[in-house]
């Protein structure tokens, strides 16, 4: 894609808001030089690696939102006073809810590890989910060059005497369906160009931690983890995926941190690549799927601690969910959400070639 670049210099912007509010700041970014990441591509920002002032929040150093935005080329806007505010770009639109530990990105929902933070009537997001969560995604150039992805490790949960969840009525399994559902990925990836391994072929067990050491042992670029979803509750639906928390962050469904939490696992060195590639696939299912967009979560499974290379577990659907399992018993189904993951893996693999990531 060639742009133009269009150079506007603007000084002084305030934010706009429902309510009068005191906060301003010097704002100037070129309307033009941001470009769709959500399309696989990325915008640039001049001073998108210059220094940001930290504020210690609760012991978490913190940015500043409004400044943030001004480091992404984006505009900060109050759209309920003290509790709702906005970052947006032409094309891009970051909303945050003050006390509250997701955002969402184009109507995409991100699970962030602490909640955006009020102090002295300005938002403020801690300094972990900006590096390591909103920036790889909205400006994956920052990010450390990697090989361009060439190896993937599928994970088909469960498996053996381990039947995962299961829906009675409906004759359904968790293994079977995972087992499926990464078979006909793994056919899609290899028409692509990829090198595809398994944990799993058939139905054996597998111990969890052997998982991650098989796609260390595989030299894997990339390694995902498929599963359903089952609860009590038949009404519950929804697709979700998994990322593993940034040190001393609690998983996305609490909010006190726990002993396991207070450290840094191997699969931490790649929080900014989980976060791009997390984001791509989990996107692109909801939006191909067509289905309730439960969120890009954060938990410390085992399958994603010791991983050498980015990584995600995906929960593709409830099996106790009636309307869900009648789409999962149809090949057809099994074989779009295989397509739907294939289609965010290419996505990924594409931002990688256009960032110049290492062949």
């Amino acid at each position: 894609m060639r742009m133009r670049l269009n150079w506007r210099k603007t000084t002084k912007r305030t934010w706009e808001t429902a309510r009068n509010s005191s906060l301003s700041y010097d704002y100037i970014f070129p309307t033009s030089l941001i470009w769709l990441v959500l399309s696989g591509c990325w915008f640039f920002p001049w001073s998108l690696c210059a220094t940001l002032k930290t504020t210690t929040l609760g012991g978490v150093p913190h940015y500043d939102l409004a400044t943030v935005g001004v480091k992404l080329g984006m505009k900060a806007v109050w759209t309920k006073s003290q509790k709702n505010v906005e970052l947006r770009s032409k094309w891009t639109t970051l909303k945050f809810e003050v006390d509250t530990r997701y955002c969402e990105l184009n109507n995409r929902k991100i699970y962030m590890g602490r909640p955006l933070a009020l102090y002295k009537q300005r938002p403020y997001i801690s300094q972990k989910d900006y590096l390591l969560t909103i920036r790889p995604i909205l400006a994956p150039q920052t990010l450390k060059k990697k090989n361009i992805l060439r190896r993937i490790v599928l994970d088909a949960g469960h498996g053996g005497r381990d039947f995962g969840a299961q829906n009675i009525g409906r004759k359904l399994r968790e293994k079977d369906l995972a087992l499926d559902v990464a078979l006909r990925l793994q056919q899609k990836l290899q028409a692509d160009g990829f090198q595809v391994f398994l944990t799993r072929k058939s139905d054996t067990y597998i111990p969890l931690d052997q998982r991650a050491e098989f796609a260390n042992r595989m030299n894997a670029d990339l390694f995902i983890s498929i599963h359903f979803n089952s609860v009590d509750k038949p009404s519950v639906l929804g697709l979700e995926t998994y990322l593993l928390p940034q040190p001393w962050t609690p998983s996305s469904s609490r909010l006190n941190l726990q002993e396991m939490d207070k450290q840094s696992y191997p699969g931490n060195s790649n929080d900014g690549w989980n976060s791009l590639v997390g984001f791509f696939v989990h996107k692109t299912l909801v939006e191909k799927m067509v289905v309730v967009d439960r969120g890009l979560k954060r938990s410390r499974f085992k399958v994603l601690k010791t991983l050498k290379c980015p990584g995600m577990l995906v929960e593709l659907g409830f099996i106790s969910h009636p309307e869900t399992a009648l789409r999962l018993e149809t090949i057809r189904y099994r074989d779009q959400l295989a397509s739907a993951l294939a289609q965010g893996i290419q996505l990924y693999r594409k931002t990688q070639k256009r960032l110049g990531g290492r062949v």
